[in-house]
């Protein structure tokens, strides 16, 4: 079988298959390291690029393939010095294709020719890193988040509804570094992310639609967030958008994850973010309160609105009433984050300094509130500080690692 050895037994079963491939022992048991895990082959597709001279080559992602105890690998392997390797088929040298984005390299195929193809491929397989996996050039750079989707993080930060708001950042690479701006507190989210094959501009464009999960972070400046929320109405999702915008807050996993029943997917999938080897936020997809289509659906309804703002200007959701093939829909954080809003009694008592050191006479109790709220948070150092390492991992979507930066 081209040199493959029997320390990969799902690729003999696939080998022998003659077309039914058998996913259970292609695909890994869910390990204590989440990021170790890939998607059963019969649920889901799990794809993931690499540069190469010829260029952006669109790689199925079979199974872990560390280096074997003897050090012999694959011949037909790409990388045979990596650690943390992965068996992967190339699927533009089977299909002489290599789009921007490998999405749709499935709308086009499907998934079933795909999986059947397999089976015959077996001299296209290779070992990658997943270092070297790179960041699809068909996400751009304006996005769709939701607010509080989960019930937990929505009672941590006291806010009692899901919300919807636009993010405008580039995405930076599972290995990456966040900035902790001066004067700032920044914060982690982590996330699961969806993109599309097509504009999305009706329920029939969603339902049609190949849907692509990944892994991805969305980091706030607090502070920013605090002086520009509006304290009346927080659900508008004002402020939200300056806070989180920038091009280090959107860090993405190394794999695009296509599965058969998005919804299920979602709804098993595992994620925590540690911070210094201290586990931060733990869920379950299960968790969220919109679904990915309810999200889809309700930007498709608010979008033409001009409610929300970005350097203060009004801005809408989407532009021309659609979601684009290059957005991501960012479907909100679980519980665990830093940020607690201000107690009754720190408002307060901060009202009361306000009004007895004769601060009413350089602005409202308000702002004065906020500023002492974020200076003190400042100087208890609970935010993201430099130095500090952020490890995000989901099951079957991989891993990110971030170093905060100053």
């Amino acid at each position: 079988m081209h040199g493959l050895t029997p320390k990969f037994p799902g690729l003999a079963v696939m080998a022998l298959s003659s077309g039914l491939l058998d996913a259970a022992a292609l695909s890994p048991a869910l390990s204590p390291a989440l990021a170790d895990s890939i998607a059963p082959l019969d649920q889901a597709l799990t794809l993931a690029q690499v540069e190469s001279p010829a260029g952006l080559q669109t790689i199925l992602v079979l199974e872990n393939a560390p280096v074997p105890e003897n050090g012999v690998v694959p011949e037909s392997a790409g990388r045979p010095d990596a650690d943390d390797g992965v068996l992967g088929l190339n699927l533009s040298k089977l299909y002489g294709s290599n789009p921007d984005d490998p999405l749709t390299m499935v709308a086009s195929l499907g998934p079933a020719r795909i999986r059947q193809d397999l089976a015959l491929s077996s001299a296209l397989l290779e070992r990658y890193a997943r270092e070297d996996f790179v960041i699809s050039p068909a996400i751009g750079s304006a996005h769709v988040a939701a607010g509080t989707n989960y019930s937990a993080h929505g009672e941590e930060v006291g806010v009692d509804e899901v919300f919807l708001f636009p993010k405008f950042s580039d995405p930076t690479p599972q290995v990456a570094k966040v900035a902790a701006r001066p004067g700032g507190l920044l914060d982690y989210e982590i996330e699961l992310c969806a993109r599309f094959d097509r504009d999305i501009a009706s329920p029939q464009d969603f339902s049609a639609a190949v849907v692509g999960v990944f892994l991805c972070g969305d980091y706030t400046d607090r502070a920013t967030l605090m002086r520009e929320i509006d304290t009346d109405d927080v659900a508008s999702g004002r402020g939200f958008t300056d806070a989180k915008s920038g091009n280090d807050r959107f860090p993405v996993g190394p794999f695009t994850v296509v599965p058969d029943d998005w919804e299920q997917f979602l709804s098993g999938i595992r994620m925590t973010l540690s911070v210094n080897g201290e586990i931060r936020q733990e869920a379950s997809g299960a968790d969220m309160i919109m679904k990915l289509d309810e999200i889809v659906l309700g930007s498709l309804k608010q979008g033409g609105e001009l409610r929300w703002t970005r350097g203060g200007e009004r801005i809408r959701l989407i532009e021309e009433g659609r979601i684009r093939a290059g957005q991501v829909v960012l479907t909100g954080t679980p519980e665990g984050v830093v940020f607690r809003r201000p107690t009754r009694s720190f408002i307060f008592w901060n009202g009361v300094r306000w009004l007895f050191t004769f601060g009413f006479l350089g602005g409202n109790p308000l702002d004065y509130v906020i500023e002492r709220f974020i200076e003190e948070a400042r100087d208890e150092g609970k935010y993201l500080q430099p130095g500090d390492a952020v490890v995000m991992q989901a099951s079957y979507l991989g891993e990110i690692k971030l170093t905060v930066t100053e």
